[in-house]
């Protein structure tokens, strides 16, 4: 009898299969089988697929293996780097071997991830390089580029993240010049699209599925290569990427930098003209007064805030147009050169496009307290206008309020099964917001279980005498709480919070304590070194304390007794005063919806459950989740919140999780 495709894909996670001989200590899972035939049975109907697979499950190998069976091109698309890379260089290349495939695999970041080799000649012969420190790391990148193969920027280990030289030597899709540039034949970017062209399987990330389906919604050329099947990992983060990358945005950081680059072609192809820099420097001043206006308005750092609720937004306008001036008069330079030279034709296109957004910006400023009445009802808005002002800039963003249509009618179009999977999709066990934000209202949806036992090794404890959080000295209350518990695992915690002042409140606290106690406990804070410097420490150090804000509740993977207590201090919702999410609640309101219950809590449920994920990560780990929130015990929807976290065995008294703390670390010592 003929074996079905879901039968074939399961025999490969059978004890004995070459799966699992090329797998260390495999043990088969009926959840991994059962999410793999899954998928197997997707793609053998063209059909979506929501799967939520807890921790442990073994989701990755679970889509790949029918991915590869499958044939034909899969595209893999991820949120964070990180997986991305462990897809590529790790779990792909161990099932393509395992299956005995020749499937060619291929990664595709997004073309600031490469060094341009022309970009990098010129920074080189041009005074670009700010401090001393940027001018050791551009000969460090100039020594990579002459030895890579690839020219990914994130194998330059010595050169830090926010280095501000990786602007001058990494090119956009404005700057890049194409066939047209001197190092086309070299262009590493290049290189890796024909790569892409070529792949069984491509690895890309959201954002890269994002600008092409932008892209193609516009009728422009393909940016991927057709593909027969979607998969997306970490799939809860694809509806708040969305917002973020199709939000319309004016950055007086991008018209800095937009100022600095036409001042270096000026000082390039037109020497004998002079007055460069003070062009550049009067586009960098008139981005100062609009910031200083907001200010002398009373706008405080920090604000984030709707076009249409700022009575003064009609006096930002003259600010705008003396921008707008500054940026003429430095284009006015290089006209002369717009139609022969190709590098200026396509600064001064970059310098077109900021000018139509300072225009835009500064007629909605100008139409002052008319300027949105006609269009503030939220049932019938698209988008949100808002602006953020922090210490050192200031955004305009129009944003959408929902990219659900979006992602329906491009599913639709293309007709290719999509796989959406991560850990936390489900809230109280209902797929329902994740499905209405992705419009994906008739896409099957599943749910596997985790294979840990979360109720024998790990315990929930939320402090019943903790103060409320909005109370002025929570965080403080937040370090007396998990202290006890800190110093009994000496360390070995994450403490997960909401806000950063809330963190470094609590990391001070903490370094107070520990300074009392004389224990050799060290704390991290998040931003005193790079997220990867900070991890490798508490990994080899064995005896810290990571103090982080949201980007560390997901994708950190630390197995073992290392990290042996998560504690979050709050739910963590949404400021209420965000204009994005202001703006979705009123348009929920206004449609006779609860804003609380069908996007407030859903968002901070997913959040919450990314968090606790951190705890148990091995089918050998034990700890304890500690979340210090009394409003899970004491509101009705804490209800909601606790049916969605992990069976944990679960308490409200210190003493309980202590005793419970002493036995983990007796077991370990008998072990």
């Amino acid at each position: 009898m003929r074996k079905t495709f879901e039968e074939k894909v399961a025999r490969q996670f059978a004890q004995g299969s070459a799966l699992a001989k090329a797998t260390t200590g495999y043990v088969p899972r009926p959840s991994q089988i059962e999410f793999a035939k899954a998928v197997a049975n997707a793609f053998e109907n063209k059909s979506s697929l929501i799967a939520e697979a807890g921790t442990g499950t073994g989701k990755t190998f679970a889509y790949l293996v029918p991915a590869l069976m499958f044939g034909g091109k899969g595209l893999v698309s991820t949120a964070a780097m990180t997986l991305q890379e462990q897809l590529y260089y790790k779990d792909i290349p161990a099932v393509v071997k395992s299956l005995g495939l020749g499937a060619k695999v291929a990664l595709l970041k997004g073309r600031a991830n490469y060094i341009c080799l022309n970009r990098l000649a010129t920074a080189m012969g041009e005074n670009v390089a700010r401090s001393r420190q940027e001018v050791t790391h551009i000969q460090e990148i100039n020594k990579f580029a002459k030895i890579t193969k690839t020219g990914d920027r994130s194998d330059v280990s010595n050169v830090p993240e926010n280095s501000g030289i990786w602007r001058w030597v990494t090119s956009t899709k404005e700057t890049c010049l194409g066939q047209n540039c001197p190092a086309h034949d070299q262009c590493f970017v290049f290189k890796a699209r024909d790569k892409a062209r070529e792949a069984d399987i491509l690895v890309i990330n959201h954002h890269l599925f994002l600008a092409d389906m932008a892209l193609k919604d516009e009728e422009y050329a393909d940016f991927l290569p057709d593909f027969d099947l979607v998969i997306f990992d970490e799939a809860h983060q694809l509806p708040s990427i969305a917002t973020d990358f199709f939000a319309d945005t004016l950055s007086l950081v991008e018209v800095r930098s937009l100022a600095d680059e036409l001042m270096v072609l000026g000082l390039r192809k037109l020497p004998s003209q002079t007055g460069w820099k003070k062009l550049s420097e009067s586009v960098k001043n008139r981005c100062s007064d609009i910031r200083q206006k907001f200010k002398n308005l009373g706008v405080a750092d920090d604000f984030r805030g709707e076009l249409r609720n700022f009575a003064s937004v009609h006096l930002i306008a003259d600010p705008l147009g003396k921008l707008e001036e500054a940026i003429k008069g430095l284009v006015s330079q290089l006209e002369s050169l717009r139609k022969s030279d190709e590098e200026v034709s396509q600064g001064l296109i970059s310098a077109d496009e900021i000018l139509d957004k300072v225009d835009y910006w500064k007629g909605l400023c100008e139409k002052g307290k008319e300027k949105e009445e006609e269009s503030s009802n939220l049932v019938t808005a698209e988008t949100i206008k808002w602006f953020a002002l922090s210490p050192k800039g200031l955004v305009f963003s129009e944003t959408p309020l929902n990219n659900s249509k979006g992602f329906k009618d491009f599913r639709e179009k293309q007709g290719k099964p999509w796989i959406l999977t991560s850990a936390t999709l489900s809230v109280d066990h209902r797929f329902n917001h994740f499905q209405e934000e992705m419009g994906l209202q008739n896409v099957k949806a599943k749910s596997w279980d985790s294979p840990f036992s979360f109720s024998s090794q790990g315990m929930l404890y939320i402090p019943s005498k903790m103060v409320e959080p909005n109370d002025p000295s929570f965080p403080e209350k937040v370090a007396k709480a998990a202290w006890p518990l800190i110093k009994e695992f000496l360390g070995k915690t994450f403490i997960l919070c909401t806000t950063l002042r809330a963190m470094d409140r609590i990391a001070d606290d903490l370094r107070m304590r520990i300074d009392e106690s004389g224990l050799s406990i060290s704390v991290l804070v998040q931003n005193e070194l790079p997220k990867q410097e900070l991890i490798r420490r508490f990994r080899e150090d064995g005896k810290s304390i990571l103090v982080g804000s949201m980007s560390f509740w997901e994708g950190v993977d630390i197995k073992g007794e290392t990290l042996s207590l998560v504690v979050i201090d709050k739910i963590p919702f949404a400021p209420p005063d965000d204009p994005v999410f202001k703006g979705k609640s009123e348009r929920l309101r206004a449609e006779n919806r609860s804003p609380f219950m069908e996007y407030a809590l859903p968002e901070a449920i997913t959040h919450l459950k990314q968090g606790a994920g951190r705890l148990i990560r091995d089918s050998t780990d034990t700890g304890v989740l500690m979340i210090c929130d009394v409003r899970i015990l004491n509101k009705r929807y804490g209800e909601i919140i606790w049916r969605s976290l992990p069976d944990f065995a679960r308490t409200k008294d210190e003493r309980i999780v202590l005793d419970f703390i002493h036995a983990i670390k007796s077991e370990r010592e008998g072990q």
